[in-house]
């Protein structure tokens, strides 16, 4: 009986090309590093669907992933089984069967992206593969009043970089927060190194390419000034052409998916 395996995975995404398969020549994904250790398990080829389609260097602590196999494997046992064959920085964090109508990318759910970012002139030498470094602080006050424009459901069709490709650019952002931990969990690093670190979730429905990061670069010009009050919400209109390039995606993560029936 062909049983779906579900997946949590974490990885470090400074090594690879980003979650999806690539051709050879264009680097090592995670998906084909997972689906090489999948298939050495169970001894025969095996295809990954993975939630969210992380960048190249874009990190993840929740990505969600799942293969059909036949084979009776105890589930309980498969995430360290699977770790024993991976690199240090990817690893499956859970793993259980899923129902058979479950599907990482198309079954009903809300992902959550974290971006960190670390404030001031006495930023950490090793977490520039973590972190977006800023040499100064931010006007948080100006950050979250401008996050609240994005709020609800838009057309976001100037919030990404392929609008030749996209057909549907409507996507609803439940929730956009912005605070400044003390001790911050959930990422794959020593948070003690940082100095003054600002971390963003954005929660939605789904996120066009490049979309999060440059709804954080744009909140970061707005935060420095950079920018008029109002200026996202401008933005979802059109109205700003400002060229503000996309976040480094050294401090985005693909931190959490959440689906509407638990698999």
């Amino acid at each position: 009986m062909e049983r779906n395996i579900k997946l949590i995975i974490a990885y470090d995404g400074a090594a690879y090309a980003g979650w999806q398969r690539q051709p050879a020549a264009q680097g090592i994904s995670v998906q084909r590093k997972l689906e090489q250790a999948i298939g050495d398990i169970l001894g025969h080829s095996v295809t990954l669907h993975g939630a969210g389609r992380t960048d190249a260097g874009v990190h993840a602590w929740g990505q969600v992933a799942a293969f059909r196999c036949d084979r009776p494997l105890p589930v309980g046992k498969m995430a360290a089984v699977i770790n024993n064959l991976l690199p240090e920085d990817i690893r499956v964090r859970e793993a259980w069967e899923a129902p058979p109508g479950f599907h990482p990318r198309f079954s009903p759910h809300l992902t959550t992206y974290r971006y960190l970012i670390e404030q001031g002139s006495r930023c950490s030498p090793f977490a520039g593969h973590y972190s977006w470094q800023l040499g100064n602080t931010l006007d948080i006050g100006r950050l979250r009043r401008e996050a609240e424009l994005l709020l609800g459901e838009h057309d976001f069709r100037h919030f990404t970089l392929t609008k030749a490709s996209a057909t549907n650019f409507v996507r609803r952002i439940e929730s956009i927060s912005i605070f400044c931990p003390a001790q911050p969990e959930g990422l794959m690093f020593p948070w003690q190194e940082l100095a003054s670190p600002l971390v963003i979730d954005v929660v939605g429905n789904g996120f066009l390419y490049k979309m999060v990061r440059l709804i954080v670069a744009r909140l970061v010009a707005a935060g420095q000034g950079r920018l008029p009050e109002g200026a996202l919400g401008a933005y979802l209109l059109g109205e700003v052409k400002a060229n503000i390039p996309p976040a480094p995606a050294s401090g985005l993560y693909l931190q959490e998916i959440s689906y509407a029936e638990q698999a």
